[in-house]
C-alpha cells in the first residue's frame, strides 16, 4: 500500500490541447523528447520586506541543472487543488510556509527543450505568494542556492543575462512586472497577507473523471501572453506551409522570408490596445469559462494580425518612413534591395513587398479568426468592412479636401474607434456570453473611448514626440487627411495662417509649412480644444461604468483603460 501511495503521489495530470484533464501518469517517465502536455505551476514568493526569492536548480537535476529560476515550481497531483499543490511544494522544497496566494498568470503555457533534449510541455499557472519571514531550508536535491532579491533587480538581471535563468522564468517575470511593481509601490502590506487557511483536501476522483482545475480570474498580462502564444503557434504553421511551397525559391535580396518578417513585426510588438479591450469586455461580461476565454483569445489574436495589416498598408499609402520606432516595412524592404544591389527601383520593390507582407498579415488574421462562431464571427466580418470603409473615406476625403467635422468624425469612428475599442469590447463580451444589457453598455462606453482614441491620435499626429510615438509627426497634415483637428483649425485660423491651411495637400506644401501650421494651431487654441473634446469623451465613458449590468471585476479595468487611451503619449 505504501509503494502504491508513493507512486500515486508522483503522478501528473495529463491535458488535452484545450487544457482539459484527460488522465494521469507517472511524472518522471513522461519527461523526454516527446513530453505530453500536462499541468504544472510556478510560484514567486515574497517576504514582508517585499523581496522575492530566487533559487538555483541543483546541478543533479536532469533538466536545466544549475540555472537560476523563480522561487518554486511543481506539479499538482491528480485531484489536488492547485493552490494546495503550491503550498505543499513550497513546504517540501524550501521549508517555508505560504501565508496567502494570488493568481499572477493563470493561463501561462510554454514548451521548452533542454540542452539534453528533454522537453517541458506544460500549462503552468503562475502564482504570487506571501510566505512567513525566515530563510528557506531547501531540499539539496532540488535547490543548490537561494537568495532574497529586490524585484527590480531580478527584472534587470533577466533582461541582461536571460541565459542564466530558466526559460519559463524569463517569460514569466516580464509578464508579471507591471502588476508586481504596482503592488510593491503600495508597500509590503499590499502583498497577499491574509493569514493562510489551508484549502480543504480535494476528494480524489478516478483518472477517468478528473475535474478541470479551477482557473483564477485572468490578468491583462496573461491575456497578452496568451495572444502572443497563439500567434506564435499560428505563425509556426504558416511558416511550415509557406516553406513547403517555396521549395527552391530563394529569398535572394531579403534577410528572411515573409513569415519570419511577419513574426518579427507581430509577436510581442505594439501597445496591444485591442487585446486589452477584448480582455476587459470579457471580464466585464462575467467571463470565466475556459472555452469562452479561448474564443476571446483567438478573436484578440486575429485583431492583432489585422492591425498589422492595416499599419503596413497605411504606411505604404502615407509613404511613412517609420513605425513603432523603426523603419516602416516598405522602407525596410527598400534598404534590403539597396544593400543587395538589386535590379530595378528600390522604392517600387519596397512598396510592392510591403503590400505583399500586409496581404499575408490579413490572410493570417482571417485564418486565426476562422474557428470563431456566431456572434463573434459576425462581429469579425463587420469590423473588417468598417475598417476598409473608414480607410476609403480617409483617402477620398483628403482628395476632395473635405473639411466638415461630421465626415472627419465618421472616418475616425470607422477607421480607428470601432476596430480599436468598440468591436474588441464586443468580441470579448460575446465570447463570455454577455447579455444584451452588458453589450449595450460596453458599446456606449466603447463609443466614447474610441472617439477619445481617435482624437488623441490626431493630437499626437501633429504634436506628438516621434521618440515616444515611434512615427514622424506631421504626416496627417502632409496628407491633408480629414480630421476633427483640421475642422477646428478651419474655424479658428485667419489671415496668413489660414492661407497656409488653405494650401494643405497642394504640391507646394512641405515640412516647413507643417511646422508653421502646427505652431499657428497651438496659438489659436486648437490643441486645447482637442484636449477638451478628449476629456469630455473620457468622462462620458467613465459615467457609463455605473451601469449595474457590468461585472464589478471589469469596471476598474475599464476605468483605467479609458484613462490610458485618453491621456497616452504614444
Amino acid at each position: 500500500m505504501g509503494s502504491a501511495n508513493q507512486a500515486e503521489a508522483d503522478e501528473v495530470v495529463l491535458l488535452s490541447e484545450q487544457g482539459e484533464p484527460i488522465g494521469a501518469t507517472a511524472r518522471i517517465p513522461i519527461h523526454g523528447p516527446d513530453t505530453p502536455l500536462h499541468l504544472a505551476f510556478s510560484s514567486h514568493l515574497f517576504n514582508s520586506r517585499g523581496q522575492v526569492l530566487i533559487s538555483r536548480r541543483a546541478v543533479s537535476k536532469v533538466t536545466w541543472p544549475g540555472v537560476w529560476t523563480n522561487s518554486c515550481c511543481g506539479h499538482p497531483r491528480p485531484g489536488e487543488a492547485i493552490e494546495d499543490a503550491v503550498r505543499r511544494r513550497v513546504r517540501e522544497e524550501l521549508g517555508l510556509t505560504v501565508l496567502s496566494i494570488a493568481p499572477g498568470i493563470p493561463d501561462f503555457r510554454y514548451r521548452a527543450v533542454d540542452a539534453s533534449g528533454v522537453v517541458e510541455n506544460e500549462i503552468c499557472p503562475v502564482f504570487v505568494a506571501r510566505v512567513a519571514d525566515g530563510d528557506p531550508v531547501p531540499a539539496p536535491d532540488e535547490v543548490a542556492e537561494w537568495e532574497w532579491v529586490e524585484w527590480t533587480d531580478l527584472v534587470a538581471a533577466i533582461e541582461a543575462v536571460p541565459r542564466a535563468f530558466s526559460p519559463w522564468s524569463v517569460r514569466q517575470v516580464p509578464a508579471l512586472d507591471p502588476a508586481v511593481r504596482e503592488m510593491l509601490t503600495r508597500g509590503p502590506d499590499a502583498l497577499p497577507a491574509d493569514p493562510g487557511v489551508p484549502l480543504p483536501p480535494a476528494a480524489r476522483p478516478s483518472h477517468d473523471s478528473l475535474p478541470r482545475t479551477p482557473t483564477p480570474v485572468a490578468t491583462p498580462a496573461s491575456t497578452v501572453l496568451a495572444v502572443d502564444e497563439l500567434l506564435t503557434r499560428e505563425l509556426d504553421l504558416l511558416a511550415d506551409e509557406w516553406h513547403s511551397h517555396a521549395g527552391g525559391i530563394g529569398v535572394d535580396v531579403l534577410p528572411n522570408d515573409l513569415p519570419e518578417w511577419l513574426r518579427s513585426l507581430l509577436v510581442g510588438r505594439g501597445k496591444r490596445f485591442r487585446v486589452l479591450m477584448a480582455h476587459w469586455g470579457f471580464v466585464a461580461a462575467g467571463g470565466g469559462a475556459v472555452a469562452a476565454r479561448a474564443a476571446m483569445i483567438r478573436a484578440a489574436a486575429a485583431l492583432e494580425a489585422l492591425h498589422l495589416f492595416a499599419l503596413v498598408h497605411d504606411d505604404v499609402m502615407d509613404e511613412a518612413d517609420s513605425r513603432r520606432g523603426q523603419a516602416s516595412a516598405h522602407r525596410q524592404a527598400e534598404a534590403w534591395h539597396r544593400q543587395a544591389r538589386g535590379i530595378g527601383d528600390p522604392e517600387t520593390f519596397g512598396r510592392n513587398l510591403a503590400i505583399l507582407l500586409g496581404d499575408l498579415a490579413y490572410w493570417l488574421a482571417d485564418r486565426v479568426a476562422a474557428p470563431l462562431v456566431p456572434p463573434l464571427a459576425d462581429t469579425w466580418r463587420t469590423l473588417n468592412v468598417e475598417l476598409l470603409v473608414g480607410q476609403r473615406g480617409d483617402l477620398t476625403g483628403a482628395a476632395a479636401a473635405r473639411s466638415d467635422r461630421d465626415h472627419a468624425s465618421l472616418v475616425a469612428r470607422l477607421k480607428s474607434g470601432r476596430y480599436t475599442v468598440q468591436r474588441p469590447l464586443l468580441l470579448g463580451a460575446q465570447a463570455a456570453g454577455g447579455s444584451a444589457e452588458v453589450t449595450e453598455a460596453l458599446w456606449r462606453y466603447g463609443g466614447h473611448v474610441g472617439q477619445a482614441f481617435a482624437l488623441r491620435d490626431e493630437y499626437l499626429g501633429v504634436w506628438g514626440k516621434p521618440e515616444e510615438t515611434g512615427k514622424p509627426a506631421g504626416n496627417d497634415l502632409l496628407e491633408a487627411k480629414p480630421t476633427v483637428l483640421l475642422s477646428i483649425a478651419r474655424e479658428r485660423l485667419a489671415g496668413a495662417d489660414a492661407e497656409v491651411l488653405q494650401r494643405l495637400g497642394s504640391p507646394g506644401f512641405g515640412t516647413d509649412d507643417v511646422t508653421q501650421l502646427a505652431a499657428a494651431m497651438r496659438a489659436a487654441g486648437v490643441d486645447a480644444e482637442l484636449e477638451r473634446l478628449i476629456a469630455v469623451e473620457h468622462d462620458q465613458a467613465v459615467a457609463v461604468l455605473d451601469d449595474p449590468a457590468l461585472d464589478p471585476a471589469g469596471i476598474d479595468g475599464l476605468r483605467h483603460a479609458a484613462g490610458a487611451v485618453a491621456w497616452r503619449t504614444t
